[in-house]
C-alpha cells in the first residue's frame, strides 16, 4: 500500500476533484512495510491459542493476513514483470520463463516445507511419544497410507494445516504469464474475466481435489485469482502510466462505514449462521475458501482507506533498513522462517507449554528470528552490490 501525493494548489486549497497522483516507477518502501506487516500477523495467527492471536488485525474485520499477502503479491508481480514485458515484445518469452521459474521455486519450496514441517512434529512425537500430535495439522496420512500421501503431496492435493498458502501462490505465479499476455490488450477484459471466473466459482463451487477429506483446496484459486488480478491491474497501471488509485471523498467515506460495520459485526459476533444462508460460500463472512464477497470488499476497502491516511505516509517515510520493510523485502525466506517457527510453536504448546510468558516470550524469539533473516539478506544483497530500487509513491506488496 503506498499514499498517491496530492497535486499541490495556490494557498493550499485541495482541488475540487482529486486527481490520480502521477509517480515514477520502483520499490516503495512502504509497500515493503504493509507485507512486513502481514508476515507478523500471520505469524502469530499461526502460532494458534497464544495471548496476542485475539489481537491481530483479524479479530476486527471480515479479511486477515491471508488477503493482504495475495493482493500484495498481484501487485509487486505486476511491478516486477509488466513493464519489461509491456516494452519490449522480444523479451516476452524469456520474462514468461524467468515467471515460470519462480513458480519452480515456489513448488519446490512448498515441498521442502511440507518435509521440514513434518520433521518438527515428529521430533515433538519423539519427545513426548504422543503421536496424536499429528494430528494438529493433519498429518495423519503419512501415518496412514505413507505412499498415497506422498503422491497427493507432490500433486498438492495434499494440504496439511499451515502449508496450504504456498500451493495457492504457486498457483497464481503460474498463470502470470498468461495474466501479463492478456494485460497487454485490455487490463479492464482481463479484471472482467477474472472476475467471471471468481463468479462462477462460488456459485458452481468448483474447486480443484483434495486429500484425504473431500471439498477441494483451503484456499481455492478459482476464487482467489480474482484478488490476485486486482492487485496485478493496479500495478500493471501504474508501471505502465505511473498513475495511482485517485482520492475520492465519496468512495473513501464509503469504504470507512463498510470497515466500521465490519468491526462491529466482527467483534460483536454479530453475522448471521452458516446454515440456511443462500451462496453461503460467497456470502458468509468466515468462508475463506471461496474468497467470500465480504472477505473481498473489506481487504479492497482496507487497502484504499490506508492510502489515503496519514499512516501511509508514516509507512513510506520509514527507512528501507527498517525491520517491517527488510521483511517485506525478502518475503519469502521470512514467510517459510515464519512458518517454521509457528509449527514448532504449536508443538510447545500442544505439550504443555502454555501461558502468557510462554507466549510473549516465544512470539518474541519469533519474530526476531524472522528479522534476523530479512537483515541477513539485506546485508548479503550489499555486499553483493545490488541495491534497493529508490521508495517511491505508489498504491499498494514479490
Amino acid at each position: 500500500m503506498a499514499t498517491p501525493a496530492r497535486p499541490a494548489t495556490p494557498h493550499g486549497v485541495a482541488p475540487k476533484a482529486p486527481l490520480a497522483a502521477i509517480v515514477p516507477p520502483g520499490r516503495d518502501t512502504a509497500l515493503d512495510f504493509w507485507r512486513g506487516f502481514a508476515l507478523i500477523s500471520i505469524f502469530i495467527n499461526h502460532v494458534s491459542g497464544n495471548v496476542l492471536e485475539g489481537w491481530t488485525h483479524k479479530n476486527f474485520g471480515f479479511s486477515d493476513a491471508a488477503e493482504l499477502f495475495v493482493l500484495f503479491a498481484g501487485y509487486a508481480a505486476a511491478c516486477a514483470y509488466s513493464r519489461r514485458y509491456d516494452e519490449q515484445a522480444g523479451e516476452r518469452f524469456n520474462v514468461s520463463l524467468k515467471v515460470m521459474s519462480r513458480a519452480a521455486g515456489l513448488y519446490t519450496t512448498h515441498l521442502a516445507m511440507l518435509i521440514l514441517g513434518s520433521a518438527v512434529f515428529a521430533w515433538a512425537v519423539l519427545r513426548t511419544g504422543d503421536a496424536g500430535l499429528f494430528s494438529v495439522v493433519a498429518l495423519d496420512p503419512f501415518l496412514l497410507d505413507p505412499i498415497q500421501a506422498l503422491v497427493k503431496a507432490v500433486t498438492l492435493s495434499y494440504q496439511p494445516g499451515y502449508l496450504n498458502i504456498l500451493p495457492l501462490y504457486f498457483v497464481l505465479i503460474a498463470i502470470l504469464p498468461l495474466l501479463l499476455w492478456m494485460g497487454t490488450r485490455s487490463l479492464s477484459a482481463t479484471v472482467a474475466l477474472s472476475a467471471a471466473l471468481y463468479t462462477a466459482a462460488g456459485l458452481t463451487k468448483t474447486n480443484l481435489p483434495s486429500y484425504p477429506m473431500e471439498g477441494g483446496w483451503f484456499f481455492n484459486p478459482l476464487s482467489w485469482q480474482f484478488l490476485f488480478t486486482i492487485g496485478f491491474a493496479l500495478g500493471a497501471k501504474r508501471e505502465r502510466t505511473g498513475l495511482t488509485v485517485p482520492f475520492r471523498r465519496g468512495p473513501w467515506l464509503l469504504a470507512i462505514g463498510f470497515l466500521a460495520l465490519s468491526l462491529v459485526i466482527t467483534v460483536f459476533h454479530l453475522a448471521p449462521e452458516a446454515e440456511g444462508v443462500v451462496l453461503r460460500d460467497m456470502l458468509v463472512v468466515p468462508e475463506k475458501q471461496y474468497l467470500s464477497v465480504p472477505r473481498l470488499l473489506h481487504v479492497l476497502a482496507l487497502a484504499y482507506v490506508v492510502v489515503h491516511s496519514p499512516l501511509q505516509a508514516w509507512a513510506a517515510a520509514r527507512p528501507a533498513t527498517s525491520p517491517l520493510a527488510m521483511m517485506g523485502r525478502h518475503s519469502l525466506p521470512v514467510f517459510c522462517t515464519g512458518l517454521m517457527l509457528s509449527m514448532l510453536g504449536v508443538t510447545f504448546r500442544q505439550t504443555g507449554h502454555d501461558g502468557a510468558g510462554f507466549d510473549l516470550l516465544y512470539l518474541a524469539f519469533g519474530i526476531s528470528m524472522q528479522v534476523l533473516v530479512a537483515w541477513l539478506l539485506t546485508l548479503a544483497e550489499k555486499r553483493r552490490g545490488t541495491r534497493a530500487v529508490p521508495a517511491t509513491s505508489v498504491v499498494l506488496p514479490s
